[in-house]
């Protein structure tokens, strides 16, 4: 992967802007011609999606691989690393009551677990509601609730709790965009500007940034090997750092 040295090399680094300048040369190489600003946020959006959704596909793997003790300790530290990857996207937020059942936050990805009064309430799935809530032996109760996830709701059992409750979830990627200065008057091409209000850089790592090109380039048609992509990126980092070194 390209150097951490060379991004901090580079006065201001944008990811988002790094990953188009790539594109663009990889496309002019193919001569396949120009890629719109707003073509390049559509792809940057999918591209981020579809890797996000790959993290949590190859960690469940890997757990898997953990619990039937057939990891090694590179499979382990894989693992340790997506974990932390993910969880810098987890949140805690409160939700509040209306007919019986908490809305879950608009930005939510993935629900992690229901808390009330700061401890963990047991999940029920759906279709044992019924035997569950008509026990007298097992019925959930305020020191022992339960809650059911049904599409955009939650509903916590027992009824009398209607308040004190929170959700831990991993929350949505923030939808990338490449701004651009709006000056046509006195441009030949878009210039990249950070400073627009509507501005937002790719949340994944650095780490990501030749998986977010080859991404986007597969859906500008384009097959490219990452390794090629490193060293595209390279040298654009090396040209980066000479021009501020003059």
């Amino acid at each position: 992967m390209p150097s951490l040295f060379l991004y901090f090399c580079i006065k201001n680094f944008k990811m988002i802007n790094h990953v188009r300048q790539t594109v663009l040369t990889v496309l002019n190489k193919e001569n396949r011609g120009f890629l719109t600003p707003g073509q390049f946020n559509l792809y940057a959006k999918h591209a981020q999606e579809t890797l996000f959704t790959r993290y949590f596909a190859e960690y469940n793997r890997l757990v898997a691989l953990t619990n039937n003790r057939r990891s090694s300790d590179v499979y382990g530290d894989k693992e340790n690393m997506l974990r932390k990857t993910i969880e810098r996207f987890v949140k805690k937020t409160s939700v509040t009551q209306a007919n019986q059942k908490y809305s879950k936050p608009l930005d939510l990805y993935h629900l992690v677990s229901v808390r009330y009064n700061n401890a963990e309430v047991e999940e029920l799935e759906k279709r044992n509601e019924l035997f569950l809530l008509n026990s007298n032996l097992t019925g959930p109760s305020e020191n022992f609730p339960v809650y059911i996830d049904v599409d955009d709701f939650i509903s916590v059992k027992p009824n009398t709790i209607t308040s004190n409750i929170d959700v831990v979830y991993v929350r949505k990627l923030r939808t990338p965009k490449w701004t651009m200065s709006t000056d046509f008057g006195t441009i030949e091409e878009p210039v990249f500007t950070s400073s627009a209000l509507d501005y937002q850089d790719f949340e994944l790592p650095v780490e990501a940034e030749a998986k977010l090109v080859v991404e986007i380039l597969k859906l500008a048609g384009v097959t490219i090997r990452e390794t090629e992509i490193t060293q595209l990126a390279q040298g654009l980092d090396q040209q980066e750092t000479q021009k501020e070194n003059m």
